[in-house]
């Protein structure tokens, strides 16, 4: 029973749906006739005994039952509709028609309304994109950070993609490859995937924390006074905050597994916000050094 059924996950464009009927109409000749059209997903039965020309609709409609009918008339059988307003007909295949037989587009079809709408969202989203693509390039220039390059490139292929529809439909006759559409598309989708997934992971990963010490008077000077200890779990640029105020010279470091410097400051008073450390994945740790005994306040955060 299951050799007599399958399905198909593929993504096609709005801009593209002819690619779609082109599988739909293929698919029938081999014997496997559409029960289920989706976005993503179409579900097939085995029947070699019928083949069929399927077409694509698209609108929201308030009288179903009228608008189905309207197309059995001209010889269309329903299929089904998606939720985003997509509807799928079919009609026997006779090779005595012509290929105009099996155009359904009338004033009643809702295609090029289609056309212009969704060629007006693309325009809109595809430009509010660029404007986040701009954004996340300021933020990548001023604090260069993998998590921020990913944000950056996300929405700039993204906004590309859309554009490009919006381009197709304004200009129908431009030239593209036939078929590439939907590898554009699901090539999109796992970019969004991957992208989303690598700076969530990434972001997650960093070691982000404020800390802070002080106090009225050192009990004693004290060199090479481990703080803190953190990990760095990949290598990237790292920001520092760093605030420090001490009646005497007062050493702030970083230092890594190893004991070697990798940040240091000798100030007694120190203000400064992103200072960039370039630092290698492993272990490291705050390390104070007083040359007396006054009181002293060092506050300091890592992203």
């Amino acid at each position: 029973m299951a050799q007599d059924r399958k399905s198909s996950w593929r993504a096609y464009t709005a801009w593209d749906y002819e690619k779609e009927l082109e599988d739909l109409d293929k698919a029938s000749r081999e014997g496997w006739q559409l029960v289920r059209g989706g976005c993503f997903h179409n579900k097939f039965v085995k029947n070699p005994a019928v083949r069929y020309r399927y077409q694509l609709d698209f609108g929201r409609i308030e009288d179903m039952g009228r608008y189905i009918e309207t197309f059995r008339e001209q010889g269309w059988e329903y299929v089904n509709s998606t939720f985003n307003g997509w509807h799928y007909f079919r009609k026997a295949w006779d090779p005595s028609l012509p290929d105009s037989a099996y155009e359904i587009y009338t004033e009643r079809s809702g295609l090029p309304e289609m056309e212009k709408r969704w060629a007006r969202i693309a325009g809109i989203v595809g430009m509010v994109l660029l404007g986040f693509a701009g954004f996340w390039l300021w933020t990548t220039i001023r604090r260069f950070q993998l998590p921020n390059l990913i944000m950056t490139l996300m929405p700039a292929v993204e906004a590309g993609f859309l554009l490009r529809g919006w381009y197709i439909m304004r200009n129908p006759n431009s030239p593209r490859k036939r078929g590439g559409e939907s590898r554009l598309f699901a090539l999109l989708l796992a970019v969004i995937l991957l992208g989303s997934a690598a700076a969530v992971t990434l972001t997650c990963l960093r070691p982000h924390f404020t800390t802070s010490q002080q106090a009225a008077s050192a009990e004693y000077p004290a060199e090479d006074n481990d703080w803190l200890d953190f990990t760095v779990k990949y290598p990237d640029n790292y920001f520092l905050d760093l605030k420090m105020q001490a009646e005497e010279p007062m050493t702030f470091s970083i230092v890594n597994e190893a004991g070697e410097v990798v940040f240091t400051k000798t100030e007694t008073d120190f203000e400064a916000r992103d200072l960039r450390l370039r630092l290698p994945a492993g272990k490291y740790r705050y390390r104070l050094s007083l040359s007396g005994t006054g009181a002293f306040l060092v506050e300091c955060e890592l992203e």
